[in-house]
């Protein structure tokens, strides 16, 4: 089945130059285009869109406010916005009903695979009434300003350290919590980091992101009410999580880029239990009662009880937010990953990575221990080299860093 994409923008020229840059997509998209707000709510009043990219500068109904209609009127449509460097105050109105942005000018293979992604993400959650209400979120965590302000400065070219700690450095909540991260026991740094910039050098600029999303996604379920399980211990138990893949990594020689993608997929693993929590309360209610009583994994019982996992759930998010797709892959297969014998999959590490600090820290001693299976220890090289990386994250001190 073809998916109807709707692109808005009032340059016409524009819309013909994207016209022609997507008709190899003509047998997977059926485009639509629209020149101003007004017009695209018309066609999505008549036609079911699956995405919408608007232009952010336009006469009359702009695009934040277009956006914001799109939310509300049609929530189950995934919103980009297409914007310039130059549009800081229209990203800032648009944050709220945005699921991703996309910077002017931009190519064909950006796009589409931004599109497609962001498509296929909706897919990881097989429970459509559950969909339906997480489509339907007011509070949906958005990208926090700053990282998009970094994912801009990096799409220029090759920015130095100092310009994006610069950025960083100008929240200064920000920067205090990404310094105290930083210096904490979770990274185990030989020197103490004083700045936004030196943080950036030294754990390069893929990990500040996924520090400054963390924090946000976290930061922003603390308000919330009654919470089924306790969010410190979540929080601390992903940062940990993040260290041992990082260090698995490293420790399997992964190139810095796989290193840092296992790092994000473990530090953001478990963020689908804070959307559950938040959109289906009573549910997840049950979830860790039976868990607490029973003894049974959390993933387990949410397929029972809810028909999908947190992983599930947390991947979709991810999906939706244009993170690389070995990260939402990790994600969805944190509880299942797939055994390749020829190579150590990001998915893997960080299955190891979850298994590991469960292991070694007892956070919950009514939650079931998960435990390898045999396939996946033969995978890796047997249970010897599981308890060589355990041995390596405990003599870092990782278990003992709890924030």
């Amino acid at each position: 089945m073809k998916r109807n994409i709707l692109f808005v923008d009032d340059d016409t020229n524009i819309l013909q130059g994207l016209r022609r840059m997507l008709r190899p997509m003509r047998e997977k998209w059926e485009t639509h285009f629209a020149t101003s707000g007004q017009e695209a709510l018309e066609l999505m009043a008549r036609i079911k869109m699956d995405a919408v990219v608007s232009d952010m500068r336009m006469p009359g109904m702009d695009g934040p406010e277009l956006l914001h209609r799109v939310k509300r009127e049609h929530p189950d449509a995934i919103r980009f916005a297409l914007s310039g460097y130059s549009d800081q105050e229209m990203v800032g109105r648009s944050i709220a009903p945005t699921h991703q942005y996309i910077t002017k000018p931009c190519d064909e293979k950006m796009l589409v695979e931004a599109l497609e992604q962001a498509i296929s993400a909706r897919e990881l959650v097989p429970n459509k009434t559950v969909l339906d209400r997480l489509a339907r979120i007011e509070h949906l965590p958005v990208l926090p300003r700053v990282y998009n302000r970094i994912t801009s400065e990096l799409a220029k070219g090759d920015p130095s350290p100092k310009d994006i700690g610069d950025i960083v450095a100008q929240d200064v909540g920000l920067s205090a919590n990404i310094l105290k991260l930083v210096n904490s026991a979770y990274f185990g740094l030989a020197r103490h980091i004083s700045t936004p910039q030196q943080a950036v050098i030294v754990l390069g600029v893929n990990v500040i992101r996924s520090l400054i999303l963390s924090l946000h996604v976290f930061q922003s379920f603390e308000p919330a009410g009654r919470q089924s399980f306790s969010l410190p211990l979540l929080w601390a138990h992903c940062m940990r999580t993040a260290t041992v893949a990082r260090t698995v990594a490293q420790a399997e020689g992964l190139p810095r880029e796989q290193a840092d993608h296992a790092y994000i997929a473990a530090l953001l693993h478990d963020v689908g239990k804070l959307l559950l929590d938040a959109q289906c309360p009573d549910d997840c209610q049950r979830v860790y009662e039976t868990v607490r009583q029973s003894n049974r994994r959390v993933a387990d019982v949410e397929t029972e009880v809810l028909g999908l996992t947190h992983a599930q759930v947390g991947a979709y998010l991810l999906g939706l937010w244009g993170l690389p797709g070995q990260v939402v892959h990790a994600v969805v297969r944190h509880h299942a990953a797939e055994p390749d014998p020829a190579q150590l999959s990001i998915a893997e590490i960080v299955y190891f990575a979850n298994l590991l600090d469960h292991d070694i820290v007892v956070f919950n001693e009514h939650y079931a221990r998960p435990t390898a299976e045999p396939a996946r220890l033969e995978a890796i090289g047997g249970v010897e080299k599981y308890e060589a990386w355990k041995a390596a994250v405990i003599a870092m001190g990782v278990a003992a860093a709890v924030e």
